[in-house]
């Protein structure tokens, strides 16, 4: 008996013709020849090279086939905010047990908050071992991308390291280029007027020597809080300014964290045991991330663990401030609950604001001079160095245009951050973002989210290889739908309190895009796509079903298991020996 294989051992055409079937209906269309399951070429363009990149070079290389993907990154280095944070201090707020891919764990981290360059050397030695640098072209800018709707393509432009422009087309388009990486300057009279050392934490010359300098630190964020508890013991004369009221943390999870919520750095024996005992490491890890994860109840107003936390945060505070009356005013907040902002870990912030050497102002400064600045009392300081830790712009414009048809991303979202479940945008064919508004930001890691979107576009990439699809594009209902749950649910949370957070632009009152839940809900959400919510165009626009094809399935052909539906043997998808 010949087998399928043999059946159609060239091509389905000549058979076609050889047997006389028919081939096309009175409407003129016709049977693609080729089996079901075929997995047409596909290209996708992801940019950046940094935690997103990295992770979606990995999917992308395991769980798809027939793509081609190319990474274009602005820096001369992979990354991302790793490469480019290098201010004193600068670490991350996530436990390094949960801050690293879940495919390539480590159990050699130092400490138990990683600095910036240890994080980026997991992301070097990751890229390395896996040898992912074949899909990443570095210093090389995306300066704009214009859809084709007839050819169902992403034409791409980018700017070289020559400064020349190259184009490049794919079928997807994912950014990766994060919301925390356009940095700005402060609006502040005369700043470019210093004449001394001016710098900004997101874009700091590791070179540089403070100790024994006169500095001012202007914004206590995150990397205010890091920098001024990092340099503080080592500066002649640190100045600095509470603009409003914040709450200052002990680090997240806490629980499995140093004395006070600190760091701490783990021994030999500890990571040898990790090496030597992989689900022991993993259970620890699991351990941590379960408290990160129990912690949106805090997020959630007037629940026992809000004001737990809050009657905790506060009475630390207090201490830690050695009951300075006029920095606890300033400082503790008192119309808004943790999580309002993004909570800062502050380990070492408020000791250091009773050092004798720095100063706290709670009243903000006039101007910048070319010798310092001017206090609100019209004094002049004179200082070395100038820190801008005043973080990025958050508007979530992209910085170059994505323009389909009618609609440039740019544009419309700086009218409004509507957004299909974080990854797409309403009118924007076949775009996707990692880290997109109304994602899980406010707590967690954000590489757990960025393997759900790398997946879930993959899903998507993989459905439109099978069956023909041209374009995915978000309904603006959906949308819509979307934007009003979130706008309902966030009212219960601390997020929509009167305080200025980045989640808000910035703003007090800004437009806020978090995802209306957990992370876990979240990482729910997009375990599969969800296509209702978009529109889909095929290139054969007579019948959707062309991909059905000549009848036969592409497993008939390469030599998966023909009864797969009854289970495997030894668990692998290969047809066996049944002679």
């Amino acid at each position: 008996m010949s087998s399928t294989n043999d059946f159609l051992r060239d091509n389905s055409l000549p058979l076609a013709e050889k047997h006389g079937w028919v081939r096309e209906d009175e409407r003129g269309y016709s049977i693609l020849e080729r089996p079901h399951g075929t997995l047409r070429p596909f290209r996708i363009i992801h940019v950046g090279a940094g935690a997103s990149g990295i992770i979606f070079s990995k999917f992308m290389e395991n769980y798809s086939k027939n793509i081609s993907l190319q990474i274009y990154e602005k820096n001369p280095d992979i990354g991302g905010t790793w490469l480019e944070n290098r201010y004193p201090g600068c670490a991350c707020d996530i436990p390094s047990a949960c801050y690293q891919f879940s495919w390539a764990r480590t159990p050699n981290w130092s400490h138990y908050y990683s600095s910036s360059q240890e994080i980026w050397s997991y992301f070097n030695d990751v890229v390395e071992n896996n040898g992912l640098r074949k899909y990443m072209k570095l210093s090389h800018t995306v300066v704009g991308a214009n859809w084709n709707e007839e050819e169902g393509l992403w034409h791409v432009k980018i700017r070289t390291p020559e400064g020349t422009e190259i184009e490049d087309t794919c079928n997807i388009l994912v950014n990766g280029g994060g919301v925390l990486n356009n940095w700005k300057w402060p609006d502040i009279e005369g700043l470019h007027s210093f004449k001394g050392l001016l710098q900004h934490s997101a874009h700091y010359d590791e070179s540089i020597d403070l100790t024994g300098k006169r500095v001012a630190v202007i914004g206590i964020g995150s990397s205010g809080v890091q920098l001024i508890s990092s340099i503080a013991p080592t500066v002649e004369k640190l100045y600095t300014w509470i603009r409003s009221p914040t709450w200052i943390t002990a680090g997240f999870a806490q629980k499995f964290a140093g004395p006070n919520g600190g760091n701490f750095e783990y021994t030999e024996e500890q990571k040898k045991a990790f090496r030597d005992d992989p689900e022991s490491y993993l259970r620890y890890s699991k351990m941590i991330e379960s408290e990160l994860n129990q912690r949106f109840k805090f997020i959630l107003n007037g629940t026992p663990e809000a004001e737990g936390a809050k009657e905790f945060a506060i009475n630390e505070m207090k201490t830690k401030l050695g009951g300075d009356k006029e920095l606890c005013e300033a400082m503790i907040p008192k119309d808004f609950g943790i999580g309002c902002r993004r909570p800062t870990p502050g380990n070492g912030f408020l000791e250091a604001l009773n050092l004798d050497n720095v100063h706290a102002f709670t009243k903000q400064l006039q101007r910048i001079t070319p010798a310092g600045f001017v206090d609100a009392d019209g004094v002049e300081h004179e200082v070395d160095a100038i820190l801008c830790a005043t973080g990025f712009d958050t508007s979530w414009i992209p910085r170059f245009p994505i323009v389909a048809g009618n609609y440039n991303v740019q544009d419309l979202f700086a009218k409004s951050t509507s957004s299909w479940i974080s990854i797409g945008v309403p009118h924007i064919p076949n775009y996707y973002m990692q880290g997109g508004p109304y994602g899980p930001l406010g707590h967690g890691s954000t590489l757990a989210i960025f393997e759900a979107t790398s997946r879930l576009v993959l899903q998507i990439a993989e459905k439109m290889q099978t069956e023909n699809i041209k374009s995915v594009t978000p309904k603006i209902e959906v949308c819509e739908e979307f934007a009003e749950h979130a706008k309902l649910f966030l009212n219960r949370t601390a997020w929509t309190g009167p305080c200025s957070s980045w989640f808000k632009q910035g703003k007090i009152d800004g437009p806020l895009a978090m995802f209306p839940g957990s992370r876990l809900s979240f990482l729910a959400l997009l375990e599969k796509p969800r296509l209702e919510d978009c529109d889909l165009k095929y290139f054969n626009r007579l019948n959707r079903y062309e991909f059905l094809g000549n009848g036969f399935h592409t497993r008939e052909f390469d030599g998966r298991d023909l009864s797969h539906y009854l289970g495997l043997l030894g668990g692998k998808d290969v047809q066996p020996d049944l002679s």
